[in-house]
């Protein structure tokens, strides 16, 4: 089990280890340093308000592209990718770019519209964007990176926050790692407030496991300087395992979370030396099931909260008894009454319900 890792030690123990103290990202504090990760398609606005609401202390937005930052604020659909209300900070915007002339002025775009840190991507490990010479592809181009880096934080205000998510390399070699550390200590000295590391390389993808040894290692590295974990988060214990055996001092929960609001409420009671809480029930999911498709209808309107809606649908599916039923039952779903006879068939006030046929 990973070198490190400490789920055989049990939760007491790790739960005594593990640092989970309110940290300060440049001049935005955040009280609890786990938070809801940038993922596409995934951490909008909706799913940010119900993260918060279970716990989560910090979000990000989706994985936004520079050039599509600056083109949609032409049009009416700003309001869907940069949205931003009180109830949402801290609040971080990603950014997907390779050339200072276009991240620049989308960073200025978001800072604009309200988000409180500027999080510049280079570890996305899809192959649409690693091929477009974006995301994971910079982690092979120290200069350039560090370029960017560089011309961000100069036009930036100075109390907006720059930070930097990344993996530990493109691949396996030695010389992808010395490349990585090359940009990690050349973000530091450009004044870079919080890094977060992915502990795959872009190769990998999302695939094989998680090398917390190298989070570990940056952390020592890192001394003082902000350092936020990922990977292989699945459940609130092993968030408490990766910062207990990295000594990160924070974790960015991405695929864990998806459907699966309440690995935040989780965190914070196992955090506070309390059991963990018990799954929710039917009656439990259905509620929060009701209320993402009620802030997805505010957000997005009706028609899109629908489509929208299925995809998250599906994710929550998986905490279900009768998970491959409930997922094809909201696959298939196109109009908005049709979710209530779904939800009554498979999320009933009392009861359980009746198994597939």
């Amino acid at each position: 089990m990973r070198g490190c890792e400490l789920g055989k030690i049990g939760a007491l123990m790790t739960s005594a280890w593990a640092k989970l103290s309110p940290v300060s990202v440049g001049a935005v504090s955040i009280d609890f340093p786990v938070a809801l990760a940038a993922m596409s398609g995934y951490s909008d606005w909706p799913t940010r308000r119900l993260a918060r609401q279970f716990g989560a202390g910090y979000t990000l937005s989706e994985a936004l592209l520079d050039q599509f930052v600056v083109n949609v604020t032409r049009g009416a659909k700003a309001l869907r990718w940069l949205r931003v209300t009180e109830e949402d900070h801290p609040v971080g915007a990603q950014l997907l770019g390779s050339m200072a002339d276009s991240v620049v002025p989308a960073a200025r775009t978001l800072v604009a519209a309200g988000f409180d840190v500027i999080d510049v991507n280079f570890g996305c490990p899809v192959r649409k964007v690693v091929n477009k010479c974006r995301g994971g592809w910079m982690l092979g181009q120290p200069r350039k990176a560090l370029e960017v880096l560089a011309r961000l934080r100069d036009a930036l205000p100075p109390p907006i926050p720059l930070t930097l998510k990344l993996r530990r390399g493109l691949d396996e070699t030695p010389e992808s790692r010395e490349r990585v550390l090359a940009i990690v200590e050349g973000a530091w000295a450009l004044g870079v407030a919080a890094i977060t590391v992915h502990g795959r390389t872009v190769r990998q993808r999302y695939e094989g496991r998680s090398s917390w040894e190298f989070i570990r290692d940056l952390k020592d590295r890192a001394g003082r300087a902000v350092l936020f974990g990922s990977g292989d988060l699945w459940t609130a214990q092993d968030c408490l395992d990766l910062l207990a055996c990295t000594r990160a001092d924070g974790v960015m929960v991405a695929r864990g979370a998806m459907g699966n609001p309440w690995i935040f409420r989780d965190l914070r009671a196992l955090a506070a030396g309390h059991p963990p809480p018990p799954p929710p029930t039917l009656a439990e999911q259905r509620y929060v099931i009701e209320e993402h498709y009620r802030l997805a209808e505010r957000h997005y309107g009706r028609e899109r909260a629908e489509s929208v809606m299925r995809f998250h649908a599906i994710q929550y599916a998986r905490r279900h008894p009768y998970p491959e039923a409930v997922r094809n039952a909201f696959a298939t779903l196109r109009r908005a009454d049709q979710w209530k006879t779904v939800l009554e068939r498979w999320y009933p006030p009392s009861g359980f319900p009746a198994p597939p046929s």
